[in-house]
Order: structure tokens, then sequence, then C-alpha cells
């Protein structure tokens, strides 16, 4: 239930005519000048103030012996690439998705880059890469268009597929074996630093400068980001993080005895446990089989000692981590995403008891959310879950990472664009990755959606994001006069963020962790992680 509401949520994002803007559904023209990458010579598109180059290979296909297999370095071509459409998006659900099935292949490894028109080699323009979300198992570079906040942010984005669910996350002693890598299960973590890599050896013959990379991630993404932070691999390939809508807590990773009995169930259920060749019957099997197969899975990144040497919250509170500055926020309401709003009263209690640990308390969870303050027992678990998984995830990590590096904390709460068929009585308010659309979205477009409030709020934003971009600092290098300013974030002691919002953007170092229960209930030392 929560992927296909998260599926639905995404496509509606992504048909509304303000913020789905650029490449999907509009032809690109005007071949422009080649550009020589380590692989060979390139050409994109324009269409109007932006460049566009798409479909890139940053590695090879990961198919047949390359399955389950770092990735290698992209091939030489002799032959001029036309970069002008993307690339086939990793295996996936087609269910409740917009992504259908012809666009889906294996040989999915693919990245995007767009810039203003008017960059030259010599630009050395701030670099974005953008990490999707989806679950770790939907998704790809393709459903955010780049083209406002490249034009707007005068930076280079860079967007890219990494291999989804099984295929990216399978934790098996086999194939480890196989592959003689010590890496175990984090096969899509090593693609995302391969992107890295190509942006790190490439970039600056786009115009961009590979030492000013900065990695923005959402939802999943958000969760791959805090990885890289965590992970020496990483190791001087970005040198900003922003974190949108990923908690960073108890769900984000698999300790090894979970991530290998989840592929032994895996490997049960695509029929390859009894095989006298474990790796080569997984190796045979479609890529339709695998999705099929890994549906009962929660696939993720996994604590392996070698791409993961530990779980990323501890790290960040030791200081042992990739030390850069960083952004970590979300939204107001991001459980109404997840939840069916059909939730009958009597399963209540137990689906708030779902997110504590076994054995713990619930009378103070219970009286937190008291079921008679909702209009309909969904509300409360999603007020819950929003707390519990995201809001006060966010907040600890902000407080780990605080002593070490610049922070910068924000909540979302305009709730102005909604959702079609959205049932009345459960009001999803600002979701679960709504913000993106004014992050990236072409919001100052004036169309029947929009007004002239949301306009003003996504112009800001896209501006606070290119200042970081740019400086490492939202305020940009000093303070922008043209926005409200963005406190840094402090530590337990001071808690200073924004509230994103119409009509007035504000700061407060209280509001957030009353407001989601992070001090009484949630907290770190207050609700134990499970890893």
């Amino acid at each position: 239930m929560k992927i296909s509401r998260y599926r639905w949520v995404i496509a509606t994002l992504l048909s509304i005519p303000l913020f789905a803007c650029g490449g999907g559904g509009s032809k690109l023209s005007a071949p422009a000048s080649a550009v020589q990458t380590n692989q060979g010579f390139v050409t994109g598109v324009q269409k109007a103030d932006v460049m566009s180059y798409l479909g890139i290979p940053y590695a090879q296909p990961p198919v047949g012996a390359l399955r389950w297999r770092p990735p290698q370095p992209a091939a030489q071509r002799s032959s001029l690439l036309a970069a002008t459409a993307y690339g086939n998006a990793c295996p996936q659900s087609t269910a409740n998705n917009d992504i259908s099935a012809n666009q889906i292949s294996e040989d999915c490894l693919y990245l995007n880059v767009q810039e203003p028109a008017s960059t030259k080699a010599s630009s050395k323009l701030p670099v974005l890469v953008y990490i999707h979300g989806g679950a770790f198992t939907i998704g790809s570079g393709a459903q955010v268009d780049g083209s406002t906040i490249a034009s707007k942010g005068n930076v280079v984005y860079v967007s890219f597929n990494y291999r989804l669910g099984a295929l990216g996350y399978l934790a098996n002693a086999a194939l480890q074996a196989n592959t003689q890598d010590p890496n175990l299960g984090n096969f899509a973590v090593l693609d995302q630093q391969a992107a890295l890599q190509w942006v790190h050896d490439n970039i600056a013959a786009f115009g961009g400068d590979p030492n000013n990379v900065t990695v923005w991630g959402l939802s999943a993404g958000a969760t791959s980001t805090f990885t890289l932070l965590e992970s020496p691999l990483s190791k001087g390939l970005f040198n900003k993080a922003v974190m949108e809508s990923g908690g960073g807590g108890p769900y984000s990773n698999l300790a090894p005895t979970a991530a290998t009995a989840q592929a032994d169930t895996f490997i049960a259920t695509v029929g390859c446990s009894g095989a006298s060749d474990v790796v080569a019957c997984l190796r045979s099997k479609t890529a339709t089989d695998i999705v099929t197969a890994q549906a009962a899975g929660k696939w993720r990144p996994t604590v392996d000692g070698h791409v993961v040497t530990q779980v990323p919250s501890l790290a960040f509170a030791a200081g042992t981590f990739n030390r850069v500055p960083v952004m970590i926020g979300g939204v107001y309401d991001e459980g109404t995403l997840f939840v069916p709003p059909s939730l009958p009263a009597q399963y209540y209690l137990p689906a708030l008891a779902s997110l504590a640990p076994p054995g713990y308390d619930m009378t103070q969870i219970d009286a937190a959310y008291p079921l008679a303050n909702y209009a309909v027992p969904a509300q409360g678990f999603a007020r819950a879950m929003g707390d519990a998984m995201y809001g006060c995830g966010n907040s600890s990590r902000r407080d780990d990472l605080s002593p070490w590096v610049p922070v910068y904390g924000w909540e979302f709460t305009d709730p102005s664009l909604s959702f079609p068929n959205n049932p009345t009585a459960f009001y999803m308010g600002s979701s679960h990755g709504l913000d993106a659309t004014y992050w990236f979205g072409a919001t100052d477009v004036a169309t029947a959606s929009t007004n002239p409030a949301m306009q003003a709020l996504g112009q800001k934003m896209k501006q606070y994001l290119a200042n970081f971009a740019w400086y490492g600092n939202p305020n940009g290098n000093g303070t922008d006069p043209t926005l409200p300013n963005w406190p840094r974030y402090a530590g337990p002691t001071d808690r200073s963020m924004v509230e994103l919002t119409i009509p007035t953007i504000t700061a407060s170092n209280t509001a957030f962790e009353a407001t989601h229960k992070c001090n009484t209930l949630w907290g770190k030392g207050v609700f134990p992680p499970i890893y």
C-alpha cells in the first residue's frame, strides 16, 4: 500500500503543468556543439535557455555476467553520441507507476546533464547532483527535470539512474564470493558513487566545477545521501549535501544478518535456493522474474563494513564521516503519503504500536495521538508515522552532524498544492516529496494551478538552493538581501531552522521539536533506534 500510494503521488506531481516542465513531453531541438568526455564526444539539445545532454552512460550495462557486480567504467566510443533522450529506467514494477514497460531495461546506468545555454567550458559553475527517491524500488533520474534550477540558479544539474530493488541491494555471500569484492548488497550505492566519479572526471568539460559538487537526495535518495556521507568510498566526490525527507534513522540501513536473511527469502522465491550454482541461477532469471520476486522485500543499503562501514547516524555522532556542509529538512505532513485513508478504527492502536520497538511502553504514544483528535484514524497514524520515521529522524541527524559541519534545517508547511481525487476526510497537506516541486519546479510560471504567493515561495526556495550550491550557505556569500535570513542550526542548545511557507518564511529554534514530539517521544535517547 505504501509503495502504490507513493507511485500515484509521484505520477500526480509530474502531471501538474506548473511543476513538470522541460524534457518530459516537450521535443528538444537545436543540436549543440560537441562536448568531449573521457568516453568520447557527446552532443546535446537546446530548449530556450537550457542545454540538455540526456542519456549519457556512466558505466557499462550491468547485464549478463555484470549483473550483481560493482559498476564497470563506461566503454570508450569512437562515434559521436547524440545525447538527446533520457536513458532506460532500471527494472521496477510498472503498477501505479508513471514509468512504462518500454522505458525499462537492465541497461539503465545513464545520467543527464542540464545547464544554462550560455555555459562555457571555462565557466566553472557549481554542480547539483540529484538522487531520486522511490523506496529503493522505483523511480529514475528523468522524473525531475532540472531545466528551471539550472537556468535560474546558474548551476549545472545532473541526475542519474541506479539499480533498484534486489538488483541493487541483494546481499548474498555466494554473490560476494563470485565477484571477489568485499561489497555485500550495496551495488546501488556503488552505482551512485560511480555516477559521482563520472561527474568528478567529466563535468569540467560541460562548464561545471568538479570541486564544487552538491548531492541532493529526496526520500530514498536522501537516505542514499546519508549513506554516501558515511561511506569512505565517497571521499572527495562531493562538497555539500542536501537530504530532503530522508530521516536517516532506524529504517535507513540493514544489518548484515537481516540483509542476508532477506536475500535467502528472495532466492527461494525466485526459484534458486536449491540450485547447484546459485549465482548462475540468479543470473539466468529475467528482470521481470526478479522484480516479481522482490515485492515483499525491504531493500536498502547494508552495513557491510566496506561500502557502508557503520550505521550512518552513529558515524555522524562520532564525527567519522565525509565532513561537508549539509541541509536537512522535510515537510510537515510526511506520513500522509504512505497511509491508506480507509484505516479502520480498530486497527488504529496496533498501527501506532508498529512504529515502536517490541515491548515498548505504548502509553505515551497512545496519549500523544488520541484518536478523538482526528477526523479519521488515518490522519492520526499519518501524524505519528511522519514524526517517528521522518521528522524526528531529521532532527536527530541535525543534532548529530551540527558539532562537526555547518547544518541548515528546514520544514516545508505550505499545503497549497493539492492532489486530485483526494478523500475530503483525509487531508494530505504538505505531503512527502511535495516540496520538491518548489525547489526544482517552474513555480514562477503563471498557470491556472498557481497563485502569486506560491510563485514567490518557489522563487525563494530555488534561490536558497542555488546559494547553497554556490557557497555552502543558503543565504549566499554573506547575506542575500532578497531572502529572509536562514540561521545555522547549532545543535540541541539552539535548533534554529526555517519554516518554508506562505505568506512568510520564518525562523524558530523551538517549534519543530515540540510540534513533532521529538524531545518527549521520538527523539534520540527517548525512542531508541533499531538497526
